[in-house]
Protein backbone atom coordinates (compact mmCIF):
# COMPACT_ATOMS: atom_id res chain seq x y z
CA UNK A 1 0.00 0.00 0.00
CA UNK A 2 1.30 3.51 -0.77
CA UNK A 3 1.62 5.55 1.69
CA UNK A 4 -0.11 8.35 -0.20
CA UNK A 5 -3.03 6.27 -0.67
CA UNK A 6 -6.32 7.21 0.33
CA UNK A 7 -8.35 5.76 2.86
CA UNK A 8 -11.71 6.32 3.37
CA UNK A 9 -13.11 7.12 7.23
CA UNK A 10 -14.57 4.08 7.78
CA UNK A 11 -11.60 1.94 6.33
CA UNK A 12 -9.16 4.23 8.80
CA UNK A 13 -11.39 3.80 11.72
CA UNK A 14 -11.18 7.33 12.26
CA UNK A 15 -13.12 7.66 15.69
CA UNK A 16 -15.82 4.86 15.12
CA UNK A 17 -15.48 2.89 18.50
CA UNK A 18 -17.39 -0.37 16.38
CA UNK A 19 -14.58 -0.59 13.63
CA UNK A 20 -11.78 -0.48 16.34
CA UNK A 21 -13.19 -3.23 17.96
CA UNK A 22 -13.84 -5.61 15.03
CA UNK A 23 -9.88 -4.19 13.93
CA UNK A 24 -8.76 -5.22 17.37
CA UNK A 25 -10.74 -8.69 17.59
CA UNK A 26 -9.96 -9.69 13.65
CA UNK A 27 -6.49 -8.85 14.64
CA UNK A 28 -6.19 -10.56 17.80
CA UNK A 29 -8.12 -13.93 16.27
CA UNK A 30 -5.39 -14.30 14.04
CA UNK A 31 -2.43 -13.56 16.72
CA UNK A 32 -4.17 -16.36 18.93
CA UNK A 33 -3.91 -18.78 15.38
CA UNK A 34 -0.55 -18.19 15.18
CA UNK A 35 0.15 -18.59 18.89
CA UNK A 36 -1.79 -22.21 18.93
CA UNK A 37 -0.23 -22.98 15.63
CA UNK A 38 3.60 -22.13 16.63
CA UNK A 39 4.22 -19.74 13.53
CA UNK A 40 7.07 -18.49 12.41
CA UNK A 41 8.15 -14.96 14.06
CA UNK A 42 8.69 -13.48 10.41
CA UNK A 43 5.70 -14.48 9.53
CA UNK A 44 3.93 -13.05 12.59
CA UNK A 45 5.29 -9.99 12.19
CA UNK A 46 4.97 -9.68 8.18
CA UNK A 47 1.40 -10.86 8.88
CA UNK A 48 0.50 -8.03 11.40
CA UNK A 49 2.05 -5.35 9.30
CA UNK A 50 -0.06 -6.23 6.59
CA UNK A 51 -3.30 -6.49 8.89
CA UNK A 52 -2.29 -2.94 10.22
CA UNK A 53 -2.26 -1.70 6.43
CA UNK A 54 -5.96 -2.95 5.85
CA UNK A 55 -6.90 -1.26 8.80
CA UNK A 56 -5.91 2.00 7.43
CA UNK A 57 -2.29 2.13 9.42
CA UNK A 58 0.35 2.54 7.03
CA UNK A 59 4.11 1.26 8.14
CA UNK A 60 7.22 1.66 6.70
CA UNK A 61 9.20 -0.27 8.99
CA UNK A 62 8.65 -2.52 11.85
CA UNK A 63 10.71 -3.94 14.25
CA UNK A 64 10.52 -6.49 17.02
CA UNK A 65 12.85 -7.94 19.59
CA UNK A 66 13.44 -10.43 22.20
CA UNK A 67 15.88 -11.83 24.42
CA UNK A 68 15.95 -15.25 24.12
CA UNK A 69 17.38 -18.62 26.82
CA UNK A 70 20.47 -19.91 24.61
CA UNK A 71 24.05 -20.89 25.20
CA UNK A 72 25.69 -18.42 22.27
CA UNK A 73 22.66 -15.90 21.60
CA UNK A 74 21.65 -13.37 23.56
CA UNK A 75 18.35 -11.84 21.75
CA UNK A 76 16.67 -12.41 18.38
CA UNK A 77 15.35 -9.44 16.17
CA UNK A 78 13.32 -9.05 13.08
CA UNK A 79 12.42 -5.99 10.83
CA UNK A 80 9.63 -5.51 8.57
CA UNK A 81 10.12 -3.04 5.60
CA UNK A 82 7.48 -2.31 3.31
CA UNK A 83 8.53 -3.87 0.78
CA UNK A 84 7.21 -6.78 2.77
CA UNK A 85 10.54 -8.12 3.45
CA UNK A 86 11.35 -9.60 7.22
CA UNK A 87 15.21 -9.67 8.21
CA UNK A 88 16.24 -11.52 10.87
CA UNK A 89 19.79 -11.49 13.26
CA UNK A 90 20.96 -12.54 16.67
CA UNK A 91 22.87 -10.78 18.60
CA UNK A 92 25.75 -13.48 20.58
CA UNK A 93 26.27 -12.60 24.53
CA UNK A 94 29.55 -11.18 23.41
CA UNK A 95 27.41 -8.61 21.52
CA UNK A 96 24.86 -7.96 23.61
CA UNK A 97 26.55 -4.72 24.84
CA UNK A 98 27.46 -3.66 21.33
CA UNK A 99 27.07 0.50 20.29
CA UNK A 100 24.65 -0.55 17.59
CA UNK A 101 22.26 -1.38 20.47
CA UNK A 102 23.26 1.25 23.31
CA UNK A 103 22.73 3.79 20.14
CA UNK A 104 19.47 3.00 19.35
CA UNK A 105 16.16 4.67 21.02
CA UNK A 106 15.10 1.25 22.71
CA UNK A 107 18.25 1.22 25.11
CA UNK A 108 17.59 4.23 27.12
CA UNK A 109 13.94 3.10 27.44
CA UNK A 110 15.19 0.15 29.27
CA UNK A 111 17.64 1.50 31.78
CA UNK A 112 14.96 4.02 32.66
CA UNK A 113 11.94 2.14 32.92
CA UNK A 114 10.22 4.55 30.58
CA UNK A 115 8.48 2.02 27.84
CA UNK A 116 6.66 4.05 25.87
CA UNK A 117 8.49 6.85 23.47
CA UNK A 118 7.62 8.78 20.14
CA UNK A 119 10.04 10.51 18.07
CA UNK A 120 8.26 12.84 15.24
CA UNK A 121 10.44 12.73 12.41
CA UNK A 122 9.21 15.50 9.59
CA UNK A 123 9.93 18.25 12.49
CA UNK A 124 12.72 20.09 10.44
CA UNK A 125 14.06 21.96 12.98
CA UNK A 126 14.90 19.02 15.09
CA UNK A 127 18.12 16.95 14.94
CA UNK A 128 18.27 13.21 16.27
CA UNK A 129 21.20 11.33 18.41
CA UNK A 130 19.68 8.06 17.16
CA UNK A 131 21.41 6.87 13.75
CA UNK A 132 18.24 5.05 13.06
CA UNK A 133 15.98 8.01 13.08
CA UNK A 134 18.39 9.67 11.23
CA UNK A 135 18.18 7.26 8.83
CA UNK A 136 14.46 6.82 8.47
CA UNK A 137 14.09 10.61 7.97
CA UNK A 138 16.36 10.37 5.56
CA UNK A 139 14.15 7.98 3.72
CA UNK A 140 11.12 10.00 4.23
CA UNK A 141 10.16 8.87 7.30
CA UNK A 142 7.55 11.04 9.13
CA UNK A 143 6.85 9.35 12.61
CA UNK A 144 8.44 6.55 15.12
CA UNK A 145 6.88 5.05 18.21
CA UNK A 146 8.47 2.59 20.46
CA UNK A 147 7.09 0.21 22.87
CA UNK A 148 8.63 -2.15 25.58
CA UNK A 149 6.20 -4.93 26.61
CA UNK A 150 7.70 -6.72 29.38
CA UNK A 151 6.60 -10.42 30.37
CA UNK A 152 8.33 -13.50 32.01
CA UNK A 153 8.65 -16.75 30.78
CA UNK A 154 8.00 -19.95 33.49
CA UNK A 155 10.93 -19.97 35.58
CA UNK A 156 13.05 -18.07 33.73
CA UNK A 157 12.09 -14.50 35.93
CA UNK A 158 15.35 -13.68 36.32
CA UNK A 159 16.19 -13.26 32.86
CA UNK A 160 14.95 -9.71 31.70
CA UNK A 161 12.61 -10.38 28.87
CA UNK A 162 9.39 -9.44 26.77
CA UNK A 163 8.90 -7.52 23.49
CA UNK A 164 10.57 -4.53 22.59
CA UNK A 165 9.10 -2.90 19.33
CA UNK A 166 9.38 -0.13 17.15
CA UNK A 167 6.76 0.98 14.30
CA UNK A 168 7.79 3.82 11.52
CA UNK A 169 5.35 5.63 8.99
CA UNK A 170 6.63 8.02 5.98
CA UNK A 171 2.95 9.03 5.54
CA UNK A 172 2.56 13.00 5.91
CA UNK A 173 1.75 13.97 9.50
CA UNK A 174 2.65 10.88 10.83
CA UNK A 175 0.19 8.20 12.98
CA UNK A 176 -2.66 9.99 14.14
CA UNK A 177 -3.62 9.79 18.00
CA UNK A 178 -6.70 7.26 16.89
CA UNK A 179 -4.01 5.06 15.13
CA UNK A 180 -1.40 4.94 18.32
CA UNK A 181 -4.24 4.17 20.33
CA UNK A 182 -5.17 1.40 18.74
CA UNK A 183 -1.62 -0.17 18.24
CA UNK A 184 -0.88 0.59 21.81
CA UNK A 185 -3.83 -2.09 22.02
CA UNK A 186 -2.52 -4.68 19.72
CA UNK A 187 0.91 -4.71 20.87
CA UNK A 188 0.38 -6.84 24.11
CA UNK A 189 -1.58 -9.24 22.02
CA UNK A 190 1.34 -9.79 19.61
CA UNK A 191 3.80 -10.36 22.61
CA UNK A 192 1.54 -12.72 24.33
CA UNK A 193 1.69 -14.63 21.03
CA UNK A 194 5.97 -13.64 20.61
CA UNK A 195 5.62 -14.97 24.40
CA UNK A 196 4.04 -18.15 23.37
CA UNK A 197 6.67 -18.99 20.33
CA UNK A 198 9.77 -17.80 22.43
CA UNK A 199 8.63 -20.52 25.37
CA UNK A 200 8.70 -23.18 22.41
CA UNK A 201 12.35 -21.89 21.55
CA UNK A 202 13.51 -21.75 24.62
CA UNK A 203 12.52 -24.85 25.70
CA UNK A 204 13.78 -26.23 22.14
CA UNK A 205 16.96 -24.17 23.04
CA UNK A 206 17.74 -25.61 26.48
CA UNK A 207 17.03 -29.85 25.06
CA UNK A 208 19.32 -28.83 22.41
CA UNK A 209 22.00 -28.00 24.74
CA UNK A 210 21.39 -30.42 27.59
CA UNK A 211 20.66 -33.63 25.39
CA UNK A 212 21.54 -32.70 21.81
CA UNK A 213 18.83 -32.48 19.18
CA UNK A 214 18.31 -35.58 18.30
CA UNK A 215 17.23 -36.37 21.91
CA UNK A 216 15.38 -33.25 22.73
CA UNK A 217 13.45 -33.75 19.66
CA UNK A 218 12.22 -37.39 20.96
CA UNK A 219 11.50 -35.61 24.41
CA UNK A 220 9.71 -32.60 23.10
CA UNK A 221 7.58 -35.48 20.88
CA UNK A 222 6.35 -36.78 23.79
CA UNK A 223 8.82 -40.02 24.55
CA UNK A 224 9.34 -39.14 27.95
CA UNK A 225 8.19 -42.50 29.45
CA UNK A 226 10.42 -44.41 31.84
CA UNK A 227 11.99 -47.89 30.08
CA UNK A 228 10.61 -46.25 26.93
CA UNK A 229 14.08 -47.67 25.03
CA UNK A 230 14.58 -48.74 21.27
CA UNK A 231 17.50 -50.25 19.93
CA UNK A 232 19.57 -49.02 17.86
CA UNK A 233 23.10 -49.53 15.66
CA UNK A 234 25.44 -47.06 16.17
CA UNK A 235 28.89 -46.46 16.32
CA UNK A 236 30.01 -44.84 19.89
CA UNK A 237 32.74 -42.71 20.42
CA UNK A 238 33.87 -42.48 23.97
CA UNK A 239 36.85 -39.42 24.46
CA UNK A 240 38.53 -39.26 27.99
CA UNK A 241 41.52 -36.69 28.73
CA UNK A 242 43.74 -38.37 30.22
CA UNK A 243 45.06 -37.11 32.99
CA UNK A 244 42.64 -34.75 34.30
CA UNK A 245 41.87 -35.97 37.37
CA UNK A 246 45.54 -35.67 39.25
CA UNK A 247 45.95 -32.35 37.75
CA UNK A 248 42.99 -30.83 39.35
CA UNK A 249 45.35 -31.12 42.61
CA UNK A 250 47.57 -28.64 40.99
CA UNK A 251 45.69 -26.48 38.59
CA UNK A 252 44.00 -23.29 40.32
CA UNK A 253 40.35 -24.32 40.88
CA UNK A 254 39.27 -21.14 38.98
CA UNK A 255 41.13 -22.58 35.99
CA UNK A 256 39.79 -25.84 36.02
CA UNK A 257 36.31 -25.31 34.09
CA UNK A 258 37.90 -22.85 31.52
CA UNK A 259 40.58 -25.46 30.66
CA UNK A 260 37.61 -28.06 30.41
CA UNK A 261 35.61 -26.05 28.38
CA UNK A 262 38.70 -25.26 25.30
CA UNK A 263 39.31 -29.11 25.01
CA UNK A 264 35.66 -29.72 24.41
CA UNK A 265 35.45 -26.77 22.10
CA UNK A 266 37.83 -29.07 20.31
CA UNK A 267 36.04 -32.29 20.34
CA UNK A 268 32.39 -31.52 20.12
CA UNK A 269 32.17 -29.51 16.97
CA UNK A 270 33.71 -32.28 14.74
CA UNK A 271 31.23 -34.79 15.99
CA UNK A 272 27.91 -32.45 15.11
CA UNK A 273 29.70 -31.34 12.10
CA UNK A 274 29.37 -34.32 10.53
CA UNK A 275 25.89 -35.30 12.11
CA UNK A 276 26.65 -37.49 15.11
CA UNK A 277 25.58 -35.63 18.65
CA UNK A 278 26.79 -35.82 21.95
CA UNK A 279 24.97 -37.87 24.45
CA UNK A 280 26.32 -36.63 27.79
CA UNK A 281 29.72 -35.23 28.66
CA UNK A 282 31.70 -37.77 31.60
CA UNK A 283 33.59 -35.25 33.70
CA UNK A 284 36.53 -34.65 31.57
CA UNK A 285 35.27 -37.01 28.60
CA UNK A 286 31.95 -37.31 26.40
CA UNK A 287 29.82 -40.31 24.97
CA UNK A 288 28.99 -39.50 21.20
CA UNK A 289 26.96 -41.80 18.81
CA UNK A 290 26.06 -41.97 15.07
CA UNK A 291 23.23 -43.88 14.08
CA UNK A 292 23.30 -46.28 11.35
CA UNK A 293 19.75 -46.33 10.81
CA UNK A 294 19.12 -46.55 7.19
CA UNK A 295 22.77 -45.68 6.71
CA UNK A 296 25.74 -47.70 4.96
CA UNK A 297 27.82 -49.03 7.46
CA UNK A 298 31.00 -48.34 5.69
CA UNK A 299 30.63 -44.95 5.12
CA UNK A 300 29.27 -44.03 8.60
CA UNK A 301 32.61 -45.10 10.36
CA UNK A 302 34.75 -43.58 7.98
CA UNK A 303 32.84 -40.48 9.38
CA UNK A 304 33.21 -41.86 12.46
CA UNK A 305 37.24 -42.24 12.33
CA UNK A 306 37.50 -39.19 10.57
CA UNK A 307 35.79 -37.28 13.04
CA UNK A 308 38.15 -38.96 15.84
CA UNK A 309 41.13 -37.94 13.73
CA UNK A 310 40.29 -33.72 13.65
CA UNK A 311 39.49 -33.99 17.19
CA UNK A 312 42.86 -35.27 17.71
CA UNK A 313 44.46 -32.96 15.56
CA UNK A 314 42.49 -29.93 16.75
CA UNK A 315 43.45 -31.39 20.96
CA UNK A 316 47.11 -31.19 19.64
CA UNK A 317 46.82 -27.75 18.18
CA UNK A 318 45.24 -26.45 21.37
CA UNK A 319 48.19 -28.05 22.85
CA UNK A 320 50.68 -26.63 20.98
CA UNK A 321 48.94 -22.90 21.54
CA UNK A 322 48.62 -23.59 25.79
CA UNK A 323 52.24 -24.75 25.95
CA UNK A 324 53.33 -21.50 24.23
CA UNK A 325 51.16 -19.22 26.67
CA UNK A 326 53.23 -21.66 29.83
CA UNK A 327 49.38 -23.56 30.58
CA UNK A 328 48.57 -26.72 31.58
CA UNK A 329 48.21 -29.53 28.89
CA UNK A 330 45.92 -32.49 28.67
CA UNK A 331 46.61 -35.42 26.59
CA UNK A 332 42.98 -37.05 24.77
CA UNK A 333 42.14 -40.26 24.04
CA UNK A 334 39.45 -41.74 21.86
CA UNK A 335 37.62 -45.42 21.49
CA UNK A 336 35.86 -45.61 18.27
CA UNK A 337 33.16 -48.81 18.79
CA UNK A 338 30.15 -50.51 17.02
CA UNK A 339 27.19 -52.26 18.43
CA UNK A 340 23.73 -52.31 19.68
CA UNK A 341 22.63 -50.06 22.59
CA UNK A 342 19.24 -48.98 24.32
CA UNK A 343 18.53 -45.43 23.49
CA UNK A 344 15.89 -44.08 25.58
CA UNK A 345 14.61 -43.22 28.53
CA UNK A 346 16.01 -44.87 32.05
CA UNK A 347 16.48 -43.47 35.43
CA UNK A 348 13.41 -42.52 38.03
CA UNK A 349 10.05 -41.28 37.91
CA UNK A 350 10.85 -37.95 38.46
CA UNK A 351 14.30 -37.61 37.26
CA UNK A 352 15.71 -38.96 33.82
CA UNK A 353 18.13 -39.40 31.37
CA UNK A 354 17.77 -39.67 27.87
CA UNK A 355 21.17 -41.61 26.54
CA UNK A 356 22.30 -45.02 25.93
CA UNK A 357 23.18 -48.33 27.47
CA UNK A 358 24.07 -51.81 27.27
CA UNK A 359 26.82 -54.18 26.59
CA UNK A 360 28.45 -51.84 23.68
CA UNK A 361 28.65 -49.02 25.84
CA UNK A 362 30.82 -50.54 28.47
CA UNK A 363 32.76 -52.30 25.72
CA UNK A 364 33.30 -48.40 24.43
CA UNK A 365 34.65 -47.22 27.91
CA UNK A 366 36.58 -50.32 28.38
CA UNK A 367 38.56 -49.90 24.95
CA UNK A 368 39.32 -46.17 25.97
CA UNK A 369 40.74 -47.69 29.32
CA UNK A 370 43.23 -49.17 27.54
CA UNK A 371 44.42 -46.62 25.02
CA UNK A 372 47.46 -45.20 27.49
CA UNK A 373 48.47 -49.13 28.38
CA UNK A 374 48.93 -49.46 24.50
CA UNK A 375 50.31 -46.26 23.89
CA UNK A 376 48.10 -45.14 21.30
CA UNK A 377 45.49 -41.95 21.21
CA UNK A 378 42.89 -43.93 19.68
CA UNK A 379 41.86 -47.24 19.43
CA UNK A 380 39.60 -49.29 17.19
CA UNK A 381 37.19 -52.25 18.26
CA UNK A 382 36.80 -55.54 16.60
CA UNK A 383 32.99 -54.74 15.55
CA UNK A 384 34.57 -51.52 13.98
CA UNK A 385 37.23 -52.34 12.08
CA UNK A 386 34.48 -55.59 10.19
CA UNK A 387 32.44 -52.24 9.22
CA UNK A 388 34.74 -50.10 8.07
CA UNK A 389 35.47 -51.89 4.80
CA UNK A 390 35.80 -48.05 3.28
CA UNK A 391 39.31 -47.33 5.32
CA UNK A 392 40.50 -50.79 6.37
CA UNK A 393 43.72 -50.23 4.61
CA UNK A 394 44.36 -47.43 6.83
CA UNK A 395 43.94 -49.33 10.40
CA UNK A 396 46.78 -51.02 12.13
CA UNK A 397 46.28 -54.16 13.44
CA UNK A 398 47.52 -54.44 17.38
CA UNK A 399 46.65 -58.10 18.37
CA UNK A 400 43.91 -59.03 20.36
CA UNK A 401 43.80 -57.90 24.04
CA UNK A 402 41.75 -58.45 26.40
CA UNK A 403 38.71 -55.62 27.55
CA UNK A 404 37.70 -55.67 31.64
CA UNK A 405 34.50 -56.91 32.14
CA UNK A 406 34.24 -58.40 28.86
CA UNK A 407 34.35 -62.67 28.04
CA UNK A 408 36.01 -62.54 24.92
CA UNK A 409 39.07 -60.84 23.83
CA UNK A 410 38.89 -59.20 21.09
CA UNK A 411 41.35 -57.58 17.74
CA UNK A 412 42.02 -53.79 18.69
CA UNK A 413 43.65 -51.68 15.75
CA UNK A 414 45.19 -47.82 15.82
CA UNK A 415 45.59 -45.58 12.89
CA UNK A 416 48.78 -43.77 11.52
CA UNK A 417 48.00 -40.09 12.95
CA UNK A 418 50.19 -38.13 10.30
CA UNK A 419 48.82 -40.42 7.52
CA UNK A 420 45.12 -40.35 7.96
CA UNK A 421 43.67 -37.87 5.06
CA UNK A 422 41.04 -35.55 6.67
CA UNK A 423 39.51 -34.86 3.18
Amino acid sequence: MNANTEISPHQAGAHDLGRDAEIIQDISNWLIDQGLQGGEFEAILSGFCERLALAGMYMQRAMIGMRTLHPSVDANTFVWTDGGEVASESATLGQSGNTGWKNSPLYPMIETGDYSRRFRLEDGNQEFDYPILVDLKKEGGTDYLARVTRFTIGAVQSVETGLISSWATNRPGGFSDHEIRLLDRLIPRLALTAKTLLTQEIAENVLDTYVGPDAGRRIMGGDIRRGSLDVIRAVLIYADLRGFTSMTDSVERDALAPMLDSYFEQMVPPVVERGGQVLKFLGDGLLATFNLEDQPRDSVCQVALQTGMETLSRVRRLNEKRKSQGLPVLELDIALHLGDVLYGNVGAAGRQDFTVIGPAVNEASRLEALCQELGHHLLVSESFARAATACADQLIPLGRHELRGVRRAQEIYTVDLDGFDLT
